[in-house]
């Protein structure tokens, strides 16, 4: 063979391996796109009609679709949690599993922090729906039914479950809820009569409402009305309300495992993001009822890491609801270091010095086995702390110490005047001493609260009524009675 020949040869085939590899990651290789649900639904639809444009994108020889329901989406999410990180494993699950992780629900197998989200495809209000078949057609009709409503819910944890439960113990509603409803079967379950509403997303229930067949009883974002948040009026209410409303912004997500290599991930974005712009894709959508809101996975990845940040008070709230036990772990450790006020506490847990955060009300001090304040807590006694080691930073549930308290018990002050401000639902109370204008809190578990001597509520409290306040002078008071009158 001729030398130009062979070279001639030699160029053509780095040429065409130089194409090869200009061509991208996933040419000629069979992606699996994992759902977290059986077929049929909004899941469903979303991931499959989202697969098949990827396809294209990505210039994959096919992309195939595994259905694995099961636990509220937590076999599908394990499943894809466990995936060879070669990104040629994706799927999408139901945001109700930020709760199920928060709660520390068991069987759960992977972290969502951890995930390597692609994107999300939508931002999907949340509704409650109520059947034609029902008799109700209003929430008013649902929240003055004196027999239980049957409402329908797909598995245990998923967020049409969890989201029914919250909704219902904030909002005072009679629900019994029957889980196991997977893709439109909770629809045809209304339509026979066997159960007279649910909870959902719009894009998936719209068909069914605009047949027809079903009203909306209220509505948590987007511009559904009415909003949920005209009848949420105590503080707990208003929490549900505003997480749930935060998550229907995490709209129909894709993801892939943990490790990933960065370029390929950044190709998985890149063509997730074309096949969100483009026409053909956005056609495809409109016909098939599927709202398009999308997001590149980097910005998921930072609404992720918010939505898992709750606080302490917000995550009793949700267990409350749930009737889930929050986990929690006890250490025995002497206290290495106190500040802001003995508010953070310094100890020592699994070999590594730690900090945790004494809640003035929701926390359990006691010293020697009496009830105490953090402010009696010194350096070097030896305490049980309980907490919730998800939280940033750990708040103690309690505090059991033993030692010799440094700080003397603080004089008990009465002082009978009115209420002048009120903040947070009633949780602050602004009222007058010798000594000025004063700040205190009302406790819901440790304050004793009475209106014309009948036990009350602090959300009950109104600006100008006459109370008598009895607490321990400090910089931070909480007090002890609270006792008030209306005339």
């Amino acid at each position: 063979m001729r030398l130009t020949t062979i070279i001639g040869a030699a160029v053509i085939a780095g040429a065409s391996a130089l194409s090869a590899q200009a061509q991208g990651y996933f040419e000629g290789k069979t992606v699996t796109y994992i759902i977290a649900t059986n077929p049929g639904g909004g899941y469903d639809a979303y991931g499959r009609l989202i697969g098949q444009h990827l396809e294209e994108e990505l210039g994959a020889r096919r992309v195939v679709f595994k259905n694995l329901p099961g636990a509220g989406h937590i076999i599908g999410a394990n499943t894809l949690y466990a995936s060879d990180p070669d990104g040629l494993t994706i799927g999408t699950f139901n945001t109700g599993l930020i709760y199920a992780q928060i709660l520390g629900r068991e069987g759960i197998q992977f972290d969502l922090t951890e995930f390597e989200w692609i994107g999300k495809a939508s931002a999907d209000p949340r509704v409650m729906v109520l059947a034609d078949t029902s008799g109700l057609s209003t929430f008013e009709d649902l929240a003055g039914s004196a027999d239980p409503v049957r409402f329908a819910s797909t598995g245990i944890g998923s967020a049409s479950y969890t989201e029914t439960r919250m909704l219902a113990d904030a909002l005072d509603l009679n629900i019994e809820l029957i889980p196991g409803y997977q893709g439109n079967a909770a629809e045809m379950a209304m339509l026979r009569s066997e159960i007279a509403g649910q909870v959902g997303s719009l894009s998936s229930l719209a068909p069914f409402i605009d047949a027809g067949n079903a009203v909306i009883a209220l509505g948590i974002g987007g511009d559904v009305t009415p909003q949920a948040s005209e009848f949420a009026t105590t503080d707990k209410a208003r929490s549900i309300v505003s997480l749930i409303d935060a998550l229907s912004s995490l709209g129909r997500l894709t993801a892939a495992p943990p490790g990933v290599a960065p370029e390929v991930v950044e190709e998985l974005r890149d063509a997730y993001m074309s096949v969100m712009t483009d026409p053909d894709f956005l056609e495809e959508a409109a016909k098939l009822g599927l709202p398009i809101e999308a997001a590149r996975g980097d910005a998921v990845q930072g609404l992720v890491e918010a939505a898992m940040k709750q606080s302490p008070e917000t995550i009793d709230i949700i267990a409350a609801a749930l009737e889930v036990e929050i986990p929690t772990v006890t250490v025995k450790s002497e206290i290495l270091a106190l500040a802001d006020r003995n508010k953070e506490v310094t100890f020592m847990a699994d070999g590594a010095e730690t900090m945790g955060e004494i809640s003035g009300s929701r926390t359990l001090v006691t010293l020697n086995g009496a009830e105490a304040g953090r402010g009696d807590l010194a350096v070097g006694m030896t305490c049980e702390l309980t907490y919730d080691p998800a939280g940033t930073p750990p708040e103690f549930t309690a505090v059991a110490c033993t030692g010799e308290a440094t700080v003397a018990a603080a004089e008990v002050m009465t002082v009978k005047t009115d209420i002048i401000g009120l903040a947070d639902g009633g949780k602050e109370v602004t009222f007058m001493t010798d000594g000025g204008e004063k700040m205190g809190e009302v406790s819901g578990s440790r304050t004793a609260l009475s209106i014309d001597g009948a036990e009350a509520k602090r959300d009950a409290l109104t600006v100008g009524m006459n109370c008598e306040f009895a607490y321990e002078d400090g910089a931070e008071i909480e007090f002890k009675t609270v006792a008030c009158t209306t005339n």
